[in-house]
């Protein structure tokens, strides 16, 4: 749950607000389902075939922001593009229950969004994308039900699978890193040693429920990779989001932290049940989900080996998208194009 600062709230009543700031271009409309009045934006070539749907990480962060990414700036230069904020993310809205939530509620959400866009959109050549938390949701969601059979393809874009074995690996690569910090004697070996002492007092925490693992990754760079590139290649106007788009203060905001329910989560039977054609596209620094785990995902899919790819970018952290832009665009849109 990312904090806000007064100020912004101060600041917010001078500003003037444009809500079509950012949802000039593209269809934007809401599908309200189970108590979750979600919003959908599409934006990008409509005068393609395929289709692209994007399924946002989290669960709670939101995913009409994948918008303003370059590396999907990129693909709606050449596909229609799908971005959504999921239940309890972003800026849905409704009467939500937050107590007893469980994944099935998320796959049904899911189902209702593809249904949806093949009834607006027919004739498309579907694709389906996961970053993060949302690769794990497509696993859950294509691995049930004969799901992918509409679907073309899929990317898992530094994609989760399995909390338990995520958590032990997020593990091995901060502590492989905080020795190398502690043997170093210019570095500051109380922060370090304090990382280490942490994982004495807690050595299986939950994978999404403990949010001090995240702060470790990212202070070791697994998150992103370099901060002055993304910055460079991601010219994001926060005051504009803020305060003059549909994003307002949700974008620095998560809307649920109770996530427990997510901790226990193995799709590893649905992973083992998909046989599209995959491509894995992970930052080789990745932190937040190591890339070993792209690995995982390649052994234990039944898509022909022929047709499954597993892709590591060098110097990336959680992000393709925004730190490799170009690379990021390169690999997907040559997947798409091979197998539409």
């Amino acid at each position: 749950m990312k904090k806000i600062a007064l100020l912004l709230l101060v600041a917010s009543a001078f500003t003037a607000c444009t809500n079509d700031e950012f949802i000039k271009d593209g269809d934007y409309f809401h599908l309200d389902h189970n108590g979750a009045k979600m919003p959908f934006w599409v934006k990008g070539n409509f005068d393609s075939d395929v289709m692209l749907i994007t399924v946002h990480g989290g669960p709670g962060d939101g995913g009409l922001s994948h918008a303003l990414s370059q590396g999907f700036k990129n693909l709606e230069e050449e596909y229609l593009m799908v971005y959504w904020d999921q239940r309890l993310a972003g800026i849905t809205q409704g009467h939500q229950r937050t107590t007893n939530l469980d994944v099935n509620v998320y796959i049904d959400d899911t189902e209702k969004l593809v249904q949806l866009i093949q009834h607006k959109y027919p004739n498309k050549k579907f694709f389906m994308l996961g970053h993060s938390w949302g690769g794990q949701l497509a696993i859950g969601y294509l691995g049930t039900e004969n799901h992918q059979s509409i679907f073309k393809g899929w990317i898992d874009l530094d994609g989760s699978v399995y909390g338990e074995l995520e958590s032990q690996l997020m593990k091995d690569y901060i502590l492989d890193r905080v020795l190398a910090k502690l043997a170093d004697p210019n570095e500051n070996h109380d922060f370090w040693q304090y990382i280490v002492d942490w994982y004495e007092e807690n050595p299986l925490p939950g994978n999404y429920s403990e949010a001090q693992p995240y702060w470790y990754v990212s202070s070791l760079g697994g998150d992103v990779y370099d901060y002055d590139k993304y910055i460079q290649e991601n010219k994001i106007p926060y005051g504009q989001l803020v305060f003059n788009s549909m994003f307002a203060m949700t974008y620095y905001s998560s809307s649920t932290d109770k996530l427990l329910w997510a901790d226990s989560i193995n799709f590893t039977p649905e992973l083992e049940n998909i046989t599209i054609p995959s491509l894995m596209l992970w930052g080789a620094d990745d932190g937040v989900v190591p890339v070993e785990v792209a690995d995982y995902v390649y052994d234990h899919l039944s898509t022909p080996e022929s047709m499954k790819h597993v892709v590591k970018i060098p110097e990336c952290g959680h992000g393709p998208q925004n730190e490799h832009p170009d690379k990021f665009f390169f690999e997907i849109s040559h997947f798409i194009e091979t197998y539409k």
